[in-house]
């Protein structure tokens, strides 16, 4: 323990006195600044984190314009932004707004010792992702294939612009999240802290929903269960370690439900038109998600803006959809130069090809079958059959009645071909949240029963809504196994309704025997993640970094580090990739790049994007000195 202790604070100490500091600072003095206005140190912390998200956008979308995205030019960026917020803090007393902070500290020491507990076990949690996150090296399979060799392109180039690439994944998906981690990866001059955007995500989504459960009506205790069951959520606790993108779009959607809860309460300002403008824009550019999930959430504001406001609801809602335009214009004016569609190309059988009441009845359905194996969530499998088995021959059964085949192509994603319901899992691609699930089923039910509750309005239509978030996606999407990562955001936005709706309907000790159940449970994902495992046999402070990349895709490394010694020796230069059923690409980079850096670039591409390749380029590196070409060929590696 104490060695490993040693190595966190090692490098956590020596890495972070590198210029990553810059941004971390940024928002630091922007909350500063925003506190020396308000005393509200929560609204300040929302307001905060969104400007930052849009500084680190501007910054990122000006420097690419003129192909200055690298080291000195985000250096200086962060710098001027910095010595401006500095200068406005130098017009402002900052002691009244610090006394507010300790006096708010000091209202912590007189919570319940209960209370106290849970904290502390969030805290433990939390700080054990957050050592997982620094210390293990990012391996998740879509990473390797397109969110993080995008960033090593971007950065290569100096430029966020497309590029030829044997996988559009690269280009036409929203990158926020990316950016975010390209600025980390610049100043770090390392993948170092790539992962730390997932999991500061899931920090300031536990405080977040803490902040939301306040909004609902919800008291300190409410708000302390609500994070815990935030923290513990399975699928949040994998991705927490890693560079998905789901933990990050869930923070931005909790920042825009702060903004709609703050514009239904206090009327519409110009406050909050630009930060519910702001929020929603950096969640569609972080993920694809955001529209659905966001959906039901606007036309909520719609409603309330029409009644209240009648036909001076079209000004605001105007500024609104023109600064979410703003925010994903460079995104979108690249991809309809490339696609045709500011969304680029339509993925191809991820959307129902069918719609219908029974349809979505179906959806709905297969996608809560996928959080079903709640035996082995318990850890009762040794007393209790599994209940997969019985779930997949309930939904067959149904289906029979509705008409509709499990496994009909047009409503099953090719990923997944035939239906069944998954079992517990350790893996963040289809990582199951039964537990949670039984609590917010359960809440609706205690609701039902409940009618003291029903006088709280706003708690009442913030349920309804979520789960027509979740009507939408299901009628949607086609069913596959991996879309109980996209779940996330709504298992999150639902801990302030399951805490307020059982904190106010059972007695304080049921309520706190869930939370300590959740609680204790989540050891098996902050502990045991299958490509991350904190302890146990291949841990990641027994394997290397390398071997760490590698933990999805084995096969690859020996080939790879082969291939890097045949580059080297040859003392190539500029690298060309040719990519044959298969995507598995991040590694190779970090490797080729280890000793000296090389141009690389993917050759002979005949897709969308081979209209970037520039006639001067040389771009098939076949005629140059010191050119080397790799072929990756999936199918050989297997065999």
């Amino acid at each position: 323990m104490v060695k490993i202790c040693w190595t966190f604070s090692k490098i956590f100490i020596i890495e972070i006195l590198k210029m990553i500091i810059l941004p971390i600072l940024s928002f630091v003095l922007i909350f500063a600044q925003l506190l020396t206005q308000k005393n509200d140190w929560r609204d300040s912390f929302f307001k905060a984190i969104v400007l930052w998200g849009i500084i680190l956008t501007i910054i990122t979308e000006l420097l690419s314009l003129f192909g200055l995205f690298q080291y000195f030019w985000v250096i200086a960026a962060w710098l001027l932004i910095n010595c401006l917020y500095i200068f406005l803090l130098t017009k402002y007393s900052l002691k009244k707004h610090i006394n507010n902070l300790k006096i708010w500290g000091k209202s912590l020491l007189g919570l319940s010792p209960m209370l106290i507990l849970l904290l502390t076990c969030i805290t433990i949690i939390v700080f054990l992702i957050g050592i997982n996150a620094i210390i293990a090296a990012p391996n998740h399979s879509d990473s390797m294939e397109y969110h993080l060799p995008r960033i090593y392109y971007w950065i290569q180039n100096h430029t966020v612009a497309h590029y030829p690439t044997y996988n559009l994944f690269h280009l036409y998906q929203n990158p926020w999240s990316e950016y975010a981690m390209a600025h980390f990866q610049i100043l770090n001059k390392s993948d170092r802290f790539v992962n730390t955007i997932q999991w500061g995500s899931m920090v300031m989504s536990v405080l977040g929903v803490s902040i939301l459960a306040k909004q609902l009506g919800g008291n300190i205790r409410d708000q302390i269960l609500a994070s815990v069951f935030a923290v513990t959520i399975p699928m949040g606790i994998l991705q927490a370690s890693g560079t998905n993108n789901d933990l990050v779009v869930t923070f931005w959607l909790i920042c825009f439900v702060y903004f709609t809860f703050t514009t239904l309460e206090n009327g519409i300002s110009k406050s909050n038109i630009l930060f519910l403008g702001f929020s929603l824009g950096l969640a569609i550019l972080t993920k694809g998600t955001a529209y659905i999930y966001a959906f039901p959430f606007c036309i909520w504001l719609l409603l309330w803006g029409i009644k209240n406001l009648k036909w001076q609801a079209i000004k605001p809602i105007v500024i609104i959809l023109l600064i979410v335009l703003a925010i994903n214009l460079g995104h979108y004016l690249r991809n309809y130069a490339l696609f045709d569609s500011v969304l680029g190309l339509a993925a191809t059988g991820e959307r129902n090809k069918e719609f219908g009441v029974l349809i979505s009845i179906s959806g709905i359905l297969k996608n809560l079958s996928l959080h079903a194996d709640i035996v082995r969530n318990l850890q009762l499998e040794k007393i209790i059959s599994p209940t997969t088995g019985l779930t997949n021959k309930v939904l067959e059964i149904i289906h029979g009645v509705l008409g509709i085949d499990l496994s009909d192509p047009a409503l099953t994603s090719p990923k997944a071909r035939k239906f069944y319901v998954p079992g517990l899992s350790t893996n963040e691609d289809v990582a199951g949240n039964p537990l949670h699930l039984l609590l917010i089923i359960g809440s609706f039910v205690v609701l039902t029963i409940n009618q003291k509750i029903w006088t709280n309005k706003l708690l009442i239509k913030y349920g309804i809504v979520l789960v027509l978030g979740f009507v939408l996606f299901a009628s949607l999407l086609t069913w596959s196994p991996y879309r109980c990562r996209l779940h996330l955001p709504l298992f999150i936005l639902f801990s302030p309704f399951v805490a307020i709706v059982f904190s106010k309907s059972l007695p304080k000790q049921i309520s706190y025997f869930l939370a300590i159940l959740v609680l204790f449970l989540s050891y098996k994902w902050v502990l045991f993640n299958s490509v991350r495992p904190l302890i146990g046999e291949n841990n990641i402070f027994q394997n290397s970094r390398v071997e760490q990349y590698f933990k999805t895709q084995p096969t690859y490394q020996q080939f790879y580090l082969d291939e890097v010694v045949r580059v080297e020796s040859n003392q190539c230069k500029n690298i060309g990739l040719t990519f044959k059923s298969s995507s598995f690409e991040y590694p190779l980079l970090v490797l080729l790049n280890e000793n000296y850096a090389k141009e690389i670039k993917h050759i002979n591409v005949e897709n969308e994007s081979q209209v970037l390749i520039k006639k001067d380029s040389n771009s098939n590196f076949q005629n140059l000195n010191n050119d080397c070409i790799i072929n990756i060929d999936r199918n050989k590696l297997k065999n």
